[in-house]
């Protein structure tokens, strides 16, 4: 950290000193406001995880380890007392440490003014008061560590038995019609509805978010599944808040657990993949999946359980491909698009399609995601010192943009390889929908100010409608949207109809998935920049990728 000592640190470190009387149970940290930029003793970095002494963009990656029930009130707190507010230096609120446990802290801080009355820098102690209770205050349910340690005992034992999730399609929704407290009401009457429904043969727990899950070994599979049909009639028919009727849908997902081998976050993860189909693609119909079984029988929890371990061990088995990205006039090489492998026995090679999707509902993928930046970027730069137009374009999952502390991981990275920002197109993806809107944009436009550029992923027309809310310079339209154009008018129209919205936007449109030299003509008769796809060439590694693209 030698480089940050002078000219902009200077300030900020005296102060740090000055305030800088730490125990184990105390930590420090000093923000520099009007730079961004805070410096935190190492204690709290060693507790809570963070990625070093200096962060930029503190306040956001602190508010995200801070309870998500108590983010409200500390966001109120910090802005009034920035603004002079006369109010209690003192505010207590729970944050997850490393491990994902939650502790009650206790912050004093003091605000420092330059000679104009301007808020310059704050100051402030923490206090660790000790882990909280592993009861949720909201629902007075047990939470989700409690409910990884029964799985695990199960597991231990050998015991079957059935998870089931349940969350509401669109939380976002009820909290802004009714506010958040009228949302936590909610919330505790969907829990103490199950496990009224539940008789004593199971028990809930509070999930992450607004997930609810319920753990059976009682039960058998039809009876959950009359279970879940009985919330699902609650929420939409006779849940009441203050004698109002709150009509809301829910979605959920089951996994029958048979194989004692398989670790418990595997099985909570594939849970949660079952529990977000049910939201996104069958409108909160019931997905069921067995130990033995996702969504093919090529893609199994045991492959779960494989590749979610690969990647805590030093991203064991995981490979990067390439596939090229040619200019739609002249067929000019311009860049490549980079796609994660996975290759281990007894399971063999395995396409991404059968194990991000429910991998990006893991913590691990965060991990991941670095892992592909920093290789891809790697390689790019090889490419690059050739070739200084040239791209690379990495698909990013909600996942990654959920998290505030991937801003500085993704410069640090860049740094590290020293690959400029604007040879590097980040693709939204679908899963992005997930997230809110304002936390969506905030990241985006952090992003967009470092230089680097956005890409989206357009499968259908609802994709383009984050147009109107982010600063999108590349659209890709994904082959799920052009498949059988030659037969199909309607969808040549659509084509049509985004191209040329692209175009008068002055936005880069990639054409990808042509297969054939017919596609190939198609896409040469709509106002598109670049093209890729099987015809132009198939993803390989990045040794036969520069001799077959670059020679």
């Amino acid at each position: 950290m030698g480089h940050l000592m002078g000219g902009t640190y200077e300030t900020i470190n005296r102060i740090f000193d000055t305030f800088a009387v730490t125990s184990r149970s105390r930590y420090v940290y000093v923000f520099d406001m009007e730079k961004n930029i805070s410096r935190w003793s190492q204690n709290a970095v060693d507790y809570f995880g963070l990625t070093g002494e200096y962060i930029y963009n503190a306040a956001s990656v602190w508010e995200n380890r801070i309870h998500p029930d108590d983010r409200d009130k500390y966001a109120e707190y910090i802005k009034e007392f920035y603004a002079g507010v006369k109010t209690d230096p003192n505010i207590e609120y729970r944050a997850k440490n490393k491990n994902g446990e939650y502790v009650i802290c206790s912050c004093r801080g003091v605000v420092i003014k330059d000679y104009a009355g301007k808020p310059v820098f704050y100051a402030c102690s923490i206090i660790n008061k000790g882990i909280v209770d592993n009861n949720d205050p909201i629902t007075l349910l047990p939470n989700q560590y409690e409910m990884l340690n029964e799985m695990r005992q199960y597991k231990a034992a050998g015991t079957p038995y059935f998870v089931l999730l349940i969350n509401f399609i669109d939380f976002s929704d009820v909290n802004r019609r009714y506010g958040y407290m009228i949302g936590n009401s909610i919330l505790r009457a969907m829990a103490t509805k199950l496990t009224q429904e539940g008789n004593g043969r199971g028990k809930a727990y509070r999930g992450e978010g607004t997930i609810i899950a319920y753990i059976t070994r009682q039960m058998d599979l039809e009876e959950l599944k009359k279970l879940y049909g009985k919330m699902r009639s609650f929420t939409r028919e006779s849940l009441k808040i203050n004698g109002k009727k709150v009509g809301a849908e829910i979605g959920g997902g089951i996994i029958c657990v048979t194989d004692s081998a398989i670790d418990e976050h595997a099985i909570y993860t594939s849970a949660k993949y079952a529990l977000d189909r049910s939201k996104t693609q069958k409108h909160g119909n019931l997905i069921i999946y067995n130990n033995d079984q996702l969504d093919t029988n090529r893609s199994n929890i045991e492959l779960v359980d494989a590749i979610r371990n690969s990647v805590i061990n030093g991203f064991e088995g995981f490979f990067l491909e390439y596939q090229p990205i040619f200019s739609a006039v002249g067929k000019n090489l311009v860049g490549m698009e980079v796609f994660v492998r996975w290759e281990k026995e007894p399971f063999g090679e395995v396409a991404p399609s059968e194990f991000v999707p429910w991998l990006e509902q893991d913590p691990v993928f965060f991990l991941l995601g670095n892992w592909i930046l920093e290789n891809a970027l790697k390689d790019a730069l090889e490419i690059r010192r050739g070739k200084r137009e040239f791209f690379l374009s990495v698909n990013l999952a909600f996942m990654q943009l959920e998290k505030s502390e991937f801003r500085t991981t993704l410069i640090d990275i860049l740094r590290k390889i020293g690959y400029p920002a604007t040879g590097l197109y980040l693709q939204l993806t679908q899963s992005c929908r997930q997230l809110g809107m304002e936390h969506l944009k905030s990241q985006v436009e952090f992003l967009k100010s470092c230089g680097l550029k956005i890409g989206l992923d357009v499968s259908d027309f609802g994709t383009l409608d984050l147009v109107r809310h982010l600063p999108i310079d590349l659209i890709n339209i994904a082959p799920s949207l052009t498949g059988g154009m030659e037969d199909n008018p309607t969808t040549k129209y659509m084509v049509e109809t985004i191209t040329g919205f692209t175009h008068r936007l002055n936005i880069r449109t990639c054409f990808s998935g042509i297969e054939d030299e017919e596609t190939e003509k198609m896409a040469s008769g709509y106002p598109i920049s670049d093209v890729m796809g099987y015809y132009f060439g198939r993803p390989c590694r990045i040794q036969e990728f520069m001799e077959k693209y670059l020679k």
